[in-house]
Formats: structure tokens, C-alpha cells, sequence
């Protein structure tokens, strides 16, 4: 760490930790970084925002090298993540980092609500995941703070190393490796080598990893940790294994499962929950629940303490979330999406019982894969028996699906032709598609 961090430091330190990176949201005697993106440059309110009450501005600007109030940097963004760094190994609060392809944040807010059930708890908000993201998230914690749960997210390989090693983390989970982002990582086996990198940080740093014994990939990693909790669904290859299982009883509209703890290392110890049912839906989601319970193990605490707030946790945000309208129950998850996640949804929502809709928006960022994977989601889709009442959107579902006949470009397709053929009388509908899409518009047809 070089001497100027821990200057900077020093100053953020006399500032109450107080930070800013947007001129609008001063407060008074913060410091303000100067970041610079493809379609801004923040240098160039530097003086703006000393003006506005920064105590300390942290700029590229050679103008104001050496100017009182100015802080010379030649890349704004690596000191923003080396101060958070240092930040970082110097709070005390015992910090649990969430990578993988699937259920990252679903994961960590289950976790962030039990661990408050403990002490003050700091957390990941909305999707700041990234390399500017991570290291506000982690400027953000206080010395008061006993807890803090940093998500991880990654595009292009290398930024997972980069994250990692901002954190020095206690806990370390990897979700799944699932089909994400291929567009930049080319195959699965980049993601999986990507992803990887949290568990590397757990061994450097000494901590904990949680291992998904139900993904293959996981699995292998997981033989260079030196301290593990293994959780997955119950079988009988696995009743005699230490590691929290799951019995999956029922998967929507509400999660219903059995859960078992088995330790034979600590004199056989065996809890067993049974028919504990969540406000979460799908079997997916099972293993975030199972995350967040080994997660409290892993730091000594006693999760029955807490497994209220995991039992009765709502998503919001358009991530598995149901609604209701009129008669109809509507699991809307459409804040993302990729081949791996929507072929779990897509298998819990056909367990249901009654009529349904299914609106399925394109997966984005799969590179050459787009037109392979969205034709494999219809053949899936045919398999459990849901073609009849299935709408495609999207260019990519549009191109490479031409012979199914609900297809549309656009929402507003979709919109336009329901408003002539609306949908009456349904049980449950569906609605699942990358961002990018704005598949929760397909809620403005059962709203009118």
C-alpha cells in the first residue's frame, strides 16, 4: 500500500468517512472522486465540487496538481479501489463475499436480513457489483458495523481477481457456474475459471467457502479449500456427509423444505427443520436459502436464531417476485436473465396446478451462442408441455425461433396484440427476460 493511500486515508479518516461521486449528492467536508467513464469525465467539475463542500477532491487534472484541496492521482478509479482496500482490511466487521452466475443478490439479501438478527450489518445495494461498485460498497463500512456482505459481479475475465482482493473476506460463496455474460467470456469453462477466483481468495485469506455440492464444477474447486460447508439437496449419496441438505418438498407458489444439518465431526450433531415453508418460490432458490444458513454457521452464530427473517424474506425488484391481478398470480422475474436461470424458473413455474402464461424475453450477452441457446429455451419449453400458452420476445427468441407463431420483436409487439386478444381466466403467469427487454411491461396488459 503506497504511502499516498494511506495519506488519503488519513484525510477520509478526519472527514468521518464520508465520500461522494456525484456532484449532486455533496455532503460537507467529504471527499469527492473524480471517476471518468465512456460517456463522462468528473474531472471536470473538480471545482465544482470543492465549491460545494468536499474537503478533499481526488482528480486526474495536472491543473490542479499541488493546488490546496486537490488530490493528484493519475488513475482516479484504481485509488478509489486501493483506498477501499485498505479501508477494507482495517474495519473489523467480518465481511462474506457472494460471486457465481445465478442468485447473488437474492442470496445476499437473505443473508444480510438474518445476520442483522446479530449486529449492524452493511450490505451490497441495488447492482452495485462491479469494479466501481465493490469499492464503494466496502467505503461504506463503519466502524460500528459487526457485518458486511459484498456481492461480486463479473463481464470479462480478470475483473473477479481484481474484486477479490479488495476484500480479504471471512466467507466466501460462489452461487453456481452457470451460462453468463458469453458474449464476453466465449465458453462456460472461462466462467467457471472466472468465478474460481473467490475461492482462491478464501484459501489466501483463510476464510470459509461454501460449496454447492450439486454443481459439478463447484465440487472440483472446492478440493484446494482447507475449510468448507458443503450444502446441496438430500440424496442417499450424501445422508451420511457433514453439510447442510435440503429436501425439496414443494417448489412454488412457496418453497416448502426439510432441512438437516449433519456434522459427524462434532459428535454426529443432527438439526433437523422440517416442512419449513418460505415466501421465496422455486427450487432454485433453495440453495440461497441453504447459503445463508451455512453462511451463519461458517461465522459461530446459531442460524435458528434467525431463520424467521430467511423464512419470510419477499423478493422485490422484479427477481422472483409474485404479483397478484385480479385472478391471476404472476412470478415476475425479469431483472435478468441467462439460459441457466430461466431453465430453472421455467421447471418450478410447471410444477404449479392450473392455467398459465408464459412471456419468455431474450437472454442477452451470449456472443455466438444466442441463437443455439434461445432455440434450446423453446425446445425446453415444448418438453414440459407449455408451447400452447407461451409468448417469445426479442430479437434473438424473433430470428432464430421463426416457426413458433407468438413471436414478437419488441414488447410493444406484444402489447398490441394482446390488447385484441387479451388473456382471461389464467391461474398463473410467467414473465422472465434479460433487462435489457423490459419484460415487467407485460404486466400494463392483466394492470388493465
Amino acid at each position: 500500500m503506497s504511502s499516498l493511500i494511506q495519506e488519503l486515508y488519513a484525510i477520509w479518516e478526519e472527514s468521518n468517512f464520508t465520500l461522494s461521486t456525484d456532484t449532486r449528492k455533496i455532503e460537507p467536508n467529504c471527499i469527492f472522486f473524480c471517476l471518468v467513464g465512456d460517456k463522462y469525465d468528473a474531472n471536470l467539475f473538480a471545482e465544482q465540487a470543492k465549491e460545494a463542500g468536499a474537503c478533499c477532491v481526488v482528480t486526474s487534472r495536472n491543473d490542479l496538481r499541488g493546488k490546496q484541496g486537490f488530490f493528484y492521482t493519475e488513475n482516479t478509479l484504481l485509488t478509489l479501489q486501493e483506498l477501499s482496500k485498505l479501508h477494507s482490511h482495517t474495519m473489523t466487521a467480518k465481511k462474506i463475499v457472494i460471486g457465481g452466475s445465478n442468485g447473488k443478490t437474492t442470496t445476499k439479501e437473505l443473508i444480510a436480513n438474518a445476520l442483522q438478527n446479530f449486529g449492524k450489518t452493511h450490505y451490497t445495494q441495488g447492482n452495485f457489483n462491479n469494479h466501481i461498485g465493490v469499492p464503494l460498497t466496502l467505503l461504506g463500512i463503519k466502524p460500528e458495523h459487526q457485518f458486511a456482505v459484498i456481492e461480486l459481479g463479473t463481464n470479462h475475465p480478470g475483473e473477479m481477481e481484481v474484486l477479490c482482493n479488495l476484500v480479504m473476506a471471512d466467507v466466501g460463496i460462489i452461487t453456481n457456474i452457470g451460462k453468463e455474460h458469453l458474449e464476453g467470456f466465449g465458453d462456460i469453462e472461462s466462467v467457471a475459471k472466472e468465478e474460481s477466483e473467490v475461492f482462491k481468495a478464501i484459501i489466501k485469506s483463510g476464510g470459509i467457502g461454501i460449496v454447492n455440492s450439486d454443481d459439478g464444477w463447484l465440487k472440483s474447486m472446492s478440493k484446494r479449500l482447507n475449510n468448507s460447508i458443503i450444502v446441496g439437496l438430500k440424496n442417499a449419496d450424501n445422508q451420511h456427509t457433514s453439510g447442510i441438505w435440503a429436501q425439496v418438498i414443494e417448489e412454488m407458489p412457496s418453497l416448502k423444505l426439510t432441512l438437516e444439518d449433519y456434522d459427524k465431526d462434532n459428535n454426529n450433531q443432527h438439526i433437523i427443520l422440517e416442512n419449513q415453508v418460505f415466501e421465496i418460490a422455486g427450487k432454485y432458490n433453495t440453495y440461497n436459502i441453504l447459503f445463508a444458513l451455512a453462511s451463519l454457521k461458517a461465522l459461530g452464530l446459531n442460524y435458528q436464531n434467525a431463520l424467521k427473517s430467511i423464512v419470510s424474506y419477499r423478493p422485490t425488484n422484479n427477481r422472483s417476485e409474485w404479483k397478484q391481478f385480479g385472478k391471476t398470480s404472476i412470478f415476475l422475474d425479469a431483472y435478468n436473465a441467462n439460459p441457466s436461470s430461466m431453465e430453472a424458473a421455467l421447471r418450478s413455474f410447471s410444477t404449479l396446478k392450473g392455467s398459465k402464461a408464459i412471456f419468455l424475453g431474450d437472454m442477452l450477452e451470449l456472443g455466438d451462442y444466442a441463437n443455439s441457446e434461445h432455440q434450446q429455451m423453446l425446445k425446453l419449453v415444448k418438453e414440459l408441455g407449455l408451447e400452447t400458452c407461451t409468448y417469445l420476445v426479442g430479437q434473438h427468441f424473433y430470428q432464430s425461433c421463426s416457426d413458433f407463431p407468438m413471436r414478437f420483436e419488441q414488447v410493444d409487439g406484444l402489447l398490441a396484440w394482446l390488447d385484441t386478444h387479451p388473456i382471461k381466466n389464467v391461474d398463473f403467469a410467467f414473465i422472465k427476460g434479460s433487462r435489457g427487454i423490459k419484460m415487467e411491461r407485460t404486466l400494463e396488459h392483466f394492470q388493465s
